[in-house]
Formats: C-alpha cells, structure tokens, sequence
C-alpha cells in the first residue's frame, strides 16, 4: 500500500473554526475590562464576604420585617408556640443533663427517707399512718444510707409507677401524697452538683401530675355521669366555658395543694397544676405574682433558684400578659446571689470554691428566666421601643450609674444572660451607659471578661456607628491591657477582631497583636488557647487582599511561630489557599514563607493521613508552585523547584507538577537563543531525575512522553528518544532501558509491535488502538513535512535527513504492513459480535486515512464493513457514516 499525502496545516487550517477577536475574557463579570472595571472588581463587598456586613444586612431586613407585626398580643393558646416552649424545653433539659452530670453516691437525709426503701420493701400501717400525718418528731431515726445514682433515678421511677398506678384505682389521695414526698425531695440540697439532675427528676413526676389532673377536669367538663359526651371544650376556652362541676373539682384540687404543710412541695404542687387555674379564672398575673412571692419563704438559694424557674417553665403555657413576675423571679435569685457573695465568713479556698459552684448551679435557672422574659415581651418590644428602656428600668440599670447606691450594681452573670438576650441594636444605642456598667460589676459570680466577649459578638450584629467604634474600642484596649493571661486577653481580643477590621483601626490591631505576642512568650500558649488564636489568624489572612499586607503587620509573622499542632497546619493551608488567589507570586520574602508553610503541609503527611487529607495537601502545594514566578530569573527558578522535589518527596502527585513546571520552563526558554541550549538540557536533566521516582506506571508514562515532545520541540533528538524508550518502557512494565538509535527510525515502532504478544494485554480493544497508532504514526513520518520538527539551524529533522531515501520509506512500509497484519488477527479473535464490530469499523476508517484507496485496499475495507454489518445493527450511525465515506472514496478512484 503506499502512504497517503497529508498536507497538515491545510487540514487544520479547513477543519477550524472562524475565530474573532475577544475585547473581554468570557468569564469576567464586567462588561468592560477597563483598569476601573479591574479596580472596581477587586473591591470586597462587606455585606457578602465581612461576618459584620452580613450581620449589618441581617439586622436590616429583621427590622423591616417587624414593621409588620401586629399590637399589643390578646392573650390566647397557641398550639404552635407551646410545641415551640416544649421543644426549648427539651433541649434546656438535655444541656442542664450534661453540664452537670453527676456519678457518684449520693448520701440520703431523712427528708428523702422515701428513696432509702425498696419498693418491695413495705413499711408498717403504724408508721405510714406517722407518715401520712407528717409527723416529723414521730419518724424513727435512722442510719444514714448511701445509694447510687442509678438506684436513686429507678426508686423515682417505681414512685412516678405507683403513683399512676393508685390514680387509674381512683386512689387520687395516695397519688396526691406521693407526689407530696416526691416534692419533699428538692428540700434537700446537700448534695449541690446533683440538685439539677434532681430537679429534672421531680418535675417529671410533677408534670405527670398535672397532666393527671387537667385531663381528669377536662372530662368532667366535657362528660356527664354517664359517660355521655355533652361538650366539647375549644383549646382556646375561658373559664365561663366550663361547667360548676368542673370547677368544683379543679377548686377542691387547689384546696388539697394549699393545705400541705411544707411550703416548697406545696408550691411546687400548685405548678404542677398551674394551668388548671384556666378552668377558674381569665386573668392569671395576680396568681403568678403570689407563687413568686411565696417562693421567697424558701430560704436556701438553690432550691429557690430552681422553683421560680419551674414558675416560669409552668407559666409559659398559660401565655401570660403580664410578665413582671420574671423580673421579681430573677430580682430575688440575685438577691439570694448577692447574700452568698457577700458572706464574709467563708473566706477559706475550699468556701469560695464551694461558692463558685453554687452560683454556677443557679446560673440555668438564670438563663432559662432571662429568655422567658424576652419572650414574652417581644412582641410588645417589636411594636414599642420603648418596651427595652422600661425593661432595663424593671432590672433597675436604666439610670445614672455614677449614683448607684447598691453596693453590687448588677452582678456579673445576670448581666451575662441580659446582654445575650437584648438585641444588638438595643445594645449599639445604649452601648456607652452597658460599657460603664460593666467596669462597676466586678464579682466572683462570673469572669468579667465573659461579658466583654459577649458584648463584643453582639456588637458584631449590628451596625456600630463610627463614632461609637472608636469610643468603645478606646475602652476595649484600656480594659484588655488588665488582663495578663493569654486566655483572657485573646477572648475579648477575637470577639471586637472584626469592629476593628470593618472600621480599619490600625492603631488598635497592632496594640492588640503586641499584647498577644507579649502575653504568649511569657507563659507560652496552652491548648485551650490555640483555637481562639486560630480564629484570629484566620480571619486576619482573610482581610488582606494582598498577603504581603499581612506578613508586613507588626507581630504577625512572629505570632504565627508560635503556633503548633493542628492550628499551625490549618492557618498555613488557609495562607496558601489565599495565595494561590492571586495573579502571580513574585516576592523572594513572600516565596520563602509560603514555602515554609508548604513544608508545615508536607511534614503532617504520614502513613495515618486519610487519602482525601493527603489529596487536599497535595492540591495546595501544587496550586502553590503554579503561581510562583521568578520571571527572567529561569536558573532561579530551577533552582527553586530543585528545591521543592527535595523538600516534598512524600508527595507523591508532586513531582508531577514539579516535572510539567520544568517543561513549561524550558519551552518558554526557546525565545532566548543564545542560552536556552545549556538550559534546556539542564530541564531535560532535572526530569529525567525526577520522572523515575514517580511510583504510578501510567503517570510515569504520561510524563516521560510530555517530556520527549519538549526535548524534540528544542532540537535535543538524542534525549527524546530516550525518553520514549523509557515510556514505552513504563507501557511494557519493564526495566527502564537506553535508547538505540542504530536500530532503525521505527525502533519504537516495532518495540510498540513486540506488546501484542505480552500475557498480559488481553484487551483487543487496547490492541486495536496501539496498531492503529503505530499505522497512523508511519504515515506521518513519510510525509514530506512532517507534523512536528526540530526548529533548530544546526540539528537536522526526518524530514530532511530521511525524506526521498528508499531504505527510509521501506522500513515505513514494513513497520505499516506489520501493524496491518495483527488487525485481521485481533478483528477475527474477539468473540463478543459487537466489540468485533466495532474493531473492524476502527480498523477501515484507520487504513482509509492513512493510505490511497487502491484495489487492494477496497477489497480489505470492504471485508472490514462487510464483517461489521454482520456484527452491527444496520442503523449504526457510526457504521452508515463510514459505508458513506468509503462509496466517496471508492468513486473517485
């Protein structure tokens, strides 16, 4: 067969498509690509990338959403809102489980004798009878007993069982009097760390109660003696609505309650059953009011606590007008709070531990009191602004503080759960009269700067004014200055970080980096100090647009040291995802650093790292080393990237980038005449190192034949040819071996030939491809111009040392009718029809492209389509595209 004239640059030239000129990159999101447009599009939209924009924009539309909002709300039950109370409920009820999670034993007093027995162990009629009558001076003295959690919580179960169990036996006495000593229980307050668990216990019971009861009225209101249905009560009822027998029995329950002789179970009793009041009156603030006052008969601080906060968990149901009993609920608990605080006589270190954990215990009944409260205004607040001055003149703060005559002015954790609950526009107005409050409230019920952290992610809400930044900033750095330990300084450091970013408050970014720095070199930096020192790290890379920026700021670089651990691997990823942001990285300093932080990166790669962390490391090296740019300093370059395969030998997908830098290094060397010579073979040497340490045959393969095409492109034919036969040494799974060039221009030809025999390639399909490669490979190089030359002066191409010689197109010749030989035998030897006919197609538009249609060459295309149609549907589109080609073919002979 002789090989068909290709005239390549024709073809390409006739196969492209119409091309114009582009005034603007397809992708940009402006319409002009004008240095304004470019400055304008690098500009930061704060309300999408600054955490205090989008705050600012959130506030925004909160506040233009509750324009909206209808007055003053008429008191009625909301099937919705209380799924809401109990779903809050739920979530209190698991926080307070786990913060105060108690495991050992826990010693029992004679107020909770009624855990001590077993529910199989029954006492005497005598002594229940004294128990019954509550006795105290008749109860028989025991030993004090010891018991377990565990055991304590199953004896509470046994009792909420007996409890149901004498009600469904219409025993509603003995229910009612368990339940008494099931409320007995939170009398005892010994054991401080376990009281929470305790209350959740109780209130169980307690509200099994209720539920007892309210269904138990609900009937008489809605049945007859008989059991016939004569009304159906409405959720939103009142009480005009329910029979005199209904509320005789709810009466009669009240009456029971009120006639138990202890104050604290017949309060909680009385919650128990708080909303059956609906049945008897229409207003409940009055009801609610005496609750709270009653509560101040309790004198220990804990139990108190823990009762308002069942008045206000009880009274939410009931929705309230009227929600001045929360402010007398917390006003107590604060003086209870200020009473601990100010006992002179426990002065010890273990007293005023033992203090820190009372108020600690009272601190959720605090926090839960504090959201009730706004709660229950909000919607009075959302129409009045007004609502949030007479709120704060209710806690007695909205006055001339210089004039307190308190000697606490407010203590420090009820402030605490106040500034979380305000909202921050609230707070941004009166900012300046909270920051003085804050410098008087100073006591042990919470660390002060807990409040100036919270103030500070408040603040963040809302749009502080710049006068106002500036003022309580000027505060902030006075205030900050006190704190020598690192955990503080750093706490409300990285709460008032984005103030000082989003109004550009130099001054006070580099006094705050200063303390930092100061603070961590003398004590180091604990563990629980690094997370917050990474988040003002992170956020502190993310306001520069320009990393140099960064690295130039006083202490940064020096305060970056001194991280370790995850925090030091996080920070230099997130400092190289930025860089790699940028156009191009020119800086020597800036080269060096992030090179350092590449190195951070490399060295937490072991054999433990999860294949994805492994992948994410090595993507952003890469996309490091892409941006890297030395300019015209090319030796330089090299050098650096020499560097970079010394340096990152774990990674494995590295030198795969190290390898395509270096090749895009030595074509861009070509412009320079005179020198690129000696360069490009220090490329070709610097791969030809690099490339054999690639573990991945195929990626080894891929590399070395990128490489040759460099090599042959920069007239270097010795060394391409050695690369090829070092690929098609990786395609053989071989040793590497040198190239031979006495062996003939089809050398790798005919080596490519020697694979069809291997074992190991099964795949006619993979057989096909190779022998259509080395057809279409043959014709190209029996072309007088070929597709590819050296563009070299001094080393001649093919093309001009082998064109017109007779032994030259011989050997063409035998490589092709080799290649053309092997494609009847791979077609005949594949048994699946389809794939047979497939192969036979491939095989006739191969040959069709390569050689000039002759009698020999239809016959053989002919029996390829003949063996396809066979094979193939006849609707193949693949197969109609080609018979099509061929009949043209075959007509212009």
């Amino acid at each position: 067969m002789e090989f068909r004239v290709r005239d390549y640059e024709a073809e390409e030239s006739a196969c492209a498509l119409q091309r114009s000129p582009a005034t603007d990159h397809p992708l940009t999101p402006f319409p002009s690509s004008s240095p304004q447009a470019i400055f304008d599009s690098k500009k930061v939209d704060r309300s999408t990338t600054d955490p205090l924009g989008a705050h600012i924009t959130h506030l925004s539309e909160s506040a233009h959403d509750r324009q909206h909002f209808p007055g003053p709300l008429e008191r009625r039950l909301s099937s919705e809102a209380d799924h809401v109370s109990k779903k809050e409920w739920a979530l209190f009820r698991s926080s307070l489980g786990q913060k105060f999670l108690y495991s050992n034993t826990i010693s029992i007093s004679p107020i909770s004798n009624i855990i001590a027995g077993s529910s199989k162990d029954y006492k005497s009629l005598a002594v229940m009878h004294m128990d019954e009558l509550e006795d105290e001076e008749m109860i028989v003295k025991e030993e004090k007993k010891v018991i377990t959690q565990k055991e304590y919580v199953l004896r509470l179960q046994e009792l909420k069982g007996e409890i149901v169990q004498a009600w469904r036996a219409d025993d509603r006495i003995k229910a009612l009097k368990l339940s008494i000593k099931v409320a007995r229980l939170l009398l005892d307050s010994s054991v401080l760390q376990f009281y929470p668990t305790l209350f959740m216990l109780v209130v169980d019971v307690m509200d099994m109660l209720g539920d007892l009861v309210w269904e138990r009225i609900k009937r008489k209101s809605e049945y007859d003696d008989n059991g016939t249905l004569m009304y159906s009560v409405p959720d939103n009822f009142v009480s005009a609505d329910i029979c005199s027998e209904a509320k005789e029995t709810c009466y009669n329950w009240f009456c029971k309650i009120g006639s138990v002789r202890e104050l604290l179970p017949r309060i909680y009793l009385e919650l128990a059953i708080l909303r059956c009041w609906r049945f008897l009156e229409d207003d409940f603030s009055c009801i609610l009011h005496r609750l709270t006052m009653m509560i101040r008969g309790v004198a220990d601080p804990l139990a108190s606590a823990y009762c308002h906060l069942y008045v206000a968990r009880s009274a939410r149901i009931l929705h309230p007008e009227d929600a001045g009993y929360l402010i007398t609920s917390l006003n107590d608990i604060t003086m209870h709070l200020e009473r601990v605080i100010m006992d002179r006589e426990a002065i010890n270190h273990r007293a005023y531990k033992d203090k820190r954990v009372l108020i600690s215990l009272i601190e959720p009944p605090i926090e839960w009191i504090m959201k009730c409260v706004f709660a229950s205004n909000s919607q009075v607040f959302a129409s009045n602004s007004q609502g949030y001055c007479d709120l704060l003149k209710d806690f007695g703060l909205w006055r001339n503080l210089s004039k307190s005559t308190r000697n606490v002015a407010c203590l420090s954790v009820v402030l605490h759960y106040l500034l979380k609950q305000l909202p921050a526009e609230v707070l941004s107005i009166s900012i300046l009269d909270i920051m003085e409050l804050l410098e008087q409230t100073k006591d042990i019920s919470l660390d002060q700067y807990l409040n100036y952290r919270l103030l500070g992610i408040r603040l963040c809400e809302c749009q502080l004014p710049s006068s106002s930044a500036d003022a309580v900033l000027k505060n902030i750095m006075q205030v900050i200055s006190q704190y020598h330990h690192l955990h503080e300084y750093l706490s409300i450091a990285d709460a008032y970080l984005d103030i000082i970013l989003y109004h550009t408050l130099d001054d006070c970014l580099s006094t705050m980096l200063n303390g930092i720095l100061e603070r961590a070199q003398v004590k180091g930096i604990d563990e629980i100090d690094l997370e917050c020192l990474q988040s003002i790290l992170l956020r502190l890379v993310d306001y520069f647009n320009d990393l140099q920026n960064a690295f130039a700021m006083g202490h940064f670089v020096e305060i970056l040291d001194l991280l370790y651990g995850t925090s030091r691997i996080v920070i230099s990823a997130h400092i190289l995802i930025k860089a790699t942001r940028n156009d191009r990285i020119c800086d020597p300093t800036t080269i060096r650093f992030l090179f350092e932080r590449c190195q951070i990166l490399h060295d937490s790669i072991d054999s433990s790292s999860m294949k994805y962390d492994y992948k994410e490391k090595a993507d952003i090296i890469s996309g490091l080393l892409f941006k890297v740019d030395f300019g015209s300093e090319r030796e330089r370059c090299l050098t650096f990237l020499a560097e970079c395969r010394a340096a990152f030998g774990r990674i494995d997908e590295l030198k795969d980038t190290l390898v395509h830098l270096v090749n895009n290094l030595a074509v861009s060397s070509m412009k320079d005449t005179n020198k690129f010579p000696s360069f490009l073979k220090s490329c070709m040497a610097f791969n030809e190192i690099t490339i054999p340490s690639v573990s991945n045959s195929l990626r080894r393969l891929n590399l070395y034949i990128e490489t040759a095409e460099v090599a042959l492109h920069g007239g270097l034919v010795i060394h391409a040819e050695g690369l090829l036969n070092y690929a098609i040494s990786c395609f053989e799974c071989l040793d590497m071996a040198t190239g031979a060039c006495e062996e003939g221009v089809e050398y790798q030809g005919r080596k490519l030939l020697l694979l069809l025999s291997y074992p190991s390639l099964t795949s006619s399909t993979i057989k096909m491809r190779i022998l259509c490669a080395i057809i279409q490979l043959t014709t190209s190089l029996s072309q007088h111009k070929l597709p590819y030359h050296a563009q070299s002066t001094t080393v001649a191409g093919n093309d001009r040392l082998y064109y017109g010689e007779l032994s030259y197109l011989q050997e063409l010749t035998s490589v092709s009718n080799l290649a053309l030989q092997n494609l009847d035998d791979v077609i005949e030897q594949e048994p699946h029809l389809a794939t047979r006919g497939k192969l036979a197609l491939e095989a006739c538009n191969c040959i069709l492209l390569s050689f000039k249609v002759n009698d020999r060459l239809s016959l053989r295309c002919s029996r390829f389509m003949d063996i396809a149609k066979t094979c193939l549907h006849l609707d193949d589109k693949y197969l109609l595209s080609l018979i099509n080609f061929l009949d043209k073919k075959l007509t212009k002979m």
